[in-house]
């Protein structure tokens, strides 16, 4: 179905036409050439396809209440699942209009964002003007998803994932002044809608342009652990915790402040939607409790990746701090596996390609140049080295020119286990 906006009509009336078409379903096309303003949300359901022609452009303007995502899946309310979605050549100008913590759905903080969703494909997605707060792609619990030829790039992240399995993102750049892709499993309280294990992805032939503030990560990949609640525990903000068969996490106001003395939670959560706050404690019900106490990262593969930006390559990443504490005194930590990194091109210096203080094992790197500090591998918080498993690193047909010594930055104590195969550079000074 070819549809028409007009470029010269309100915002709010755009929106409200562009939901009709929605609502109807299918393919919808919108491609006559122009800047058409949209101030959102609009609601996506099953088996819709939105498609952009050239020289389409969508202007968020500001809408009359709280800033909330342009596009999101229709079943996020009900805790419904939605299918087969596409949205392919959408060219998105924020224009400086923002989202905040809450947004439409607490933690859902994507100008395109969906909470429960399997085949989802985006095609041709550019947005050059991301602001402070609202991520490019939000997608919390999914399945079977394609991002590609994707060009993100301004103050916020990119792509934001979390809780979900198979997913490919390709053939994209970025240019962000925070994370270009984060593998959140966990995350803040109030950064993303859903916690949960981030399984069999694919990311490859993207760039990390040399755009923005170096600051953040191309891909950081972040884990964390919680437990059931119990009357007298000490809570910070984003503490997670298990009660009635649902989890929970604590969303303080913000920014969270230093307490003099610890915050101890004494009444449990049991609502089933939005914020509560029990015992002078906000909770947040993040969703039913999937009989898991961690979340963390596996099954990963990066292929021809480009790192141009003098920033942190890939973290293996645990939070600590005001904001969060990723792994409570007394909690195991959690591990990530089975990463693959074939093709990594680093193209100036950076801090580290790969590392942080989460404990990491079967890590392959093959077919890739690299520089700087390669593997970092510090200890976390409260925790000690012993706690870790080896971290065990293979390099097959891996260039690293710079000498020995400036290999790796290894936590005293940590465990890790270096191999190497076919390798040149500072490789030859070390032993397998």
């Amino acid at each position: 179905m070819i549809v028409n906006l007009d470029s010269a009509e309100g915002a709010e009336r755009n929106t409200e036409r562009f939901q009709s078409y929605l609502d109807a379903g299918g393919t919808i096309r919108l491609e006559k050439p122009g800047v058409y303003d949209l101030t959102g949300p609009l609601f996506i359901g099953n088996d819709t396809a939105l498609e952009f022609g050239a020289g389409v452009f969508i202007r968020r303007m500001p809408p009359k209440e709280r800033p909330c995502p342009l596009f999101v899946n229709r079943g996020l309310f009900d805790h419904e699942w939605n299918h087969n979605i596409r949205i392919e050549g959408l060219r998105l100008i924020v224009n400086q209009v923002d989202l905040d913590h809450y947004s439409i759905y607490p933690g859902l903080r994507g100008q395109l964002s969906f909470l429960g969703v399997r085949n989802l494909v985006i095609r041709d997605f550019q947005c050059e003007d991301l602001a402070r707060l609202g991520y490019g792609i939000h997608i919390c619990s999914f399945e079977d998803i394609l991002l590609e030829q994707l060009l993100l790039t301004g103050d916020k992240d990119g792509v934001h994932l979390s809780d979900g399995r198979r997913f490919t993102i390709r053939d994209s750049r970025f240019g962000t002044s925070d994370d270009a892709i984060a593998l959140n499993a966990y995350d803040y309280g109030l950064s993303t809608a859903i916690y949960g294990w981030i399984e069999d992805g694919l990311i490859e032939n993207c760039h990390d342009l040399n755009r923005g503030n170096p600051v953040g990560y191309f891909c950081r990949m972040l884990g964390g652990t919680w437990t059931d609640w119990h009357e007298g525990m000490e809570v910070q903000n984003s503490t997670l915790a298990v009660y009635g068969g649902n989890l929970y996490s604590v969303c303080l106001p913000l920014p969270p402040e230093e307490r003099e003395t610890p915050l101890l939670s004494t009444v449990p959560p049991t609502h089933e939607l939005g914020i509560v706050e029990w015992g002078g404690i906000p909770w947040r019900f993040v969703k039913r409790h999937d009989g898991r106490y961690d979340a963390s990262c596996k099954r990963i593969t990066f292929r021809d990746i480009y790192l141009h930006k003098p920033r942190y390559g890939f973290g293996f990443a645990l939070d600590g701090g005001l904001w969060c504490n990723s792994v409570p005194k007394g909690l195991p930590l959690p591990v990530m596996e089975d990463l693959v990194f074939d093709g990594i091109h680093v193209e100036c210096d950076i801090p580290f390609v790969f590392g942080g203080s989460h404990p990491v094992r079967h890590v392959r790197v093959s077919n890739s140049v690299l520089k700087g500090i390669i593997v970092d591998a510090s200890v976390f918080q409260d925790h000690l080295a012993n706690e870790y498993p080896v971290a065990d690193y293979v390099f097959c047909g891996v260039a690293i020119p710079q000498p020995k010594e400036r290999f790796g930055n290894i936590a005293a104590g940590r465990p890790v286990d270096l191999q190497f195969i076919g390798c040149t550079g500072g490789t030859r000074d070390l032993k397998s």
